[in-house]
């Protein structure tokens, strides 16, 4: 893992392309609250509804290469409108950890990450602070593929609020891609780094082996 340090800001929007695993998943109430990372003041405003996971290796962006792993447990209110709110993320450079706060309020943190075949049983990423692995995933893919695109989609599925001194910054993100089946196979987790998510429901996945997706300026709502 990169030292931690002070570094320029790449301004938004940002154009991505890379490779990703997404997983739908219902987690538990309980579990959200207690172990989901989620910020006191933001408690009383979780909604519940099905969350998401993802790890993203992107291969190229306006911050240059790198992955993340992240968690989203479900919807919340903010003032009356109901959106999706990244709680855990953890990216490999400090050029989006920078970025990610400045540009849209994302809680980054830094992390090494390591993606390698699983012996013929799918694709094995780990995650680590400071030497030590925290997420250790096992996924597994199938050959069906099909086109993938956010025009199809709600822009209320595609939109992210995060908050900053009081502010809610909304990011609605566009982008298009091929995606095939897929689920998580194994899971290894710290809950002290992040959310234990096979304690939720996983209610289908997919893995996009290409795809571009745009995070553009963030709107204040």
């Amino acid at each position: 893992m990169e030292e931690e340090r002070d570094i320029s800001v790449v301004p938004a929007p940002w154009t991505l392309t890379g490779v990703s695993y997404v997983l739908l998943a219902w987690f538990p109430r309980e579990l959200v609250l207690k172990k989901g990372f989620v910020p006191e003041s933001m408690k009383d405003s979780f909604l519940g509804g099905p969350g998401w996971v993802m790890y993203v290796d992107y291969s190229s962006s306006n911050a240059g290469p790198y992955q993340e792993l992240l968690f989203i447990p479900g919807r919340f209110d903010f003032s009356g409108r109901s959106f999706f709110s990244i709680t855990k993320i953890y990216v490999s450079t400090m050029e989006s950890v920078a970025g990610g706060k400045a540009n849209w309020a994302i809680p980054k943190e830094l992390a090494s990450f390591e993606r390698t075949s699983g012996d013929g049983k799918g694709e094995r990423v780990r995650v680590s602070r400071k030497g030590e692995i925290f997420a250790d995933l096992l996924f597994r893919s199938y050959p069906l593929r099909f086109p993938v695109t956010t025009s199809l989609m709600p822009s209320s599925w595609r939109t992210v609020a995060q908050n900053r001194d009081g502010e809610t910054l909304l990011t609605t993100l566009r982008g298009y891609g091929a995606a095939a089946p897929a689920r998580l196979v194994e899971s290894r987790i710290n809950p002290e780094l992040f959310p234990p998510i096979t304690e939720g429901r996983f209610l289908w996945g997919v893995k996009m082996p290409r795809f571009v997706i745009e995070f553009p300026q963030a709107e204040t709502a």
